[in-house]
């Protein structure tokens, strides 16, 4: 009996994997056992949080990784936001499989996981990757609320976030976005 647990704890754990909590501005991650063959049934996922204001940028300086249609068995896979960014697997780009060659990616907010994951066998001994991350400053000025720009009239972006300012003889509305006349007109439209 006692038998039978240990095996059903080590498929599970195999099978789960591990998650990696990372709250960095930067670093590096590998596949494991990099830059040695990566084992066999083997996930693991690395959460990557920057500060809000920020993105994640990631970069791969090593990849090789077993190829595979639509990248099934091996692979590793990007995700932010709710959304998968990429499945990567091989080791150059073909039809219908992504590798990263020199290629960055950027999470859509704040937030990336990366999962690595190598199913129960290889024919060929694949070293796997090694990557780079990077908290970059995202411009909200460029980002849009419902097609309209972030501020009415002026939009200043700084390290880490942004404010809305108006032009001579408008103010800021309390919503620091919008800006009405001296008056108290809401005045959006208008351009000096």
């Amino acid at each position: 009996m006692m038998r039978r647990c240990l095996f059903f704890i080590a498929v599970c754990h195999g099978v789960l994997g591990d998650v990696v909590q990372l709250e960095k501005m930067y670093g590096r991650i590998a596949s494991p056992d990099f830059p040695n063959v990566y084992p066999n049934s083997k996930e693991r996922t690395w959460n990557i949080t920057v500060p809000r204001g920020y993105a994640v940028r990631i970069y791969f300086t090593h990849f090789n990784m077993e190829l595979s249609y639509q990248c099934e068995y091996d692979y590793v896979k990007l995700r932010s936001g709710g959304e998968l960014l990429a499945s990567l697997c091989g080791h150059q780009s073909t039809d219908t499989e992504e590798a990263p060659e020199e290629k960055p990616y950027y999470s859509a907010g704040n937030n990336l996981a990366v999962t690595f994951r190598s199913d129960y066998s290889n024919e060929k001994e694949f070293t796997g990757f090694e990557a780079f991350f990077a908290a970059e400053d995202i411009d909200e000025c460029k980002q849009l609320i419902d097609g309209e720009p972030l501020c009415e009239q002026h939009c200043h972006n700084y390290l880490g976030g942004f404010y809305c300012s108006c032009r001579v003889g408008y103010l800021l509305h309390r919503n620091k976005r919008t800006c009405t006349g001296r008056d108290g007109d809401r005045r959006a439209g208008i351009t000096s």
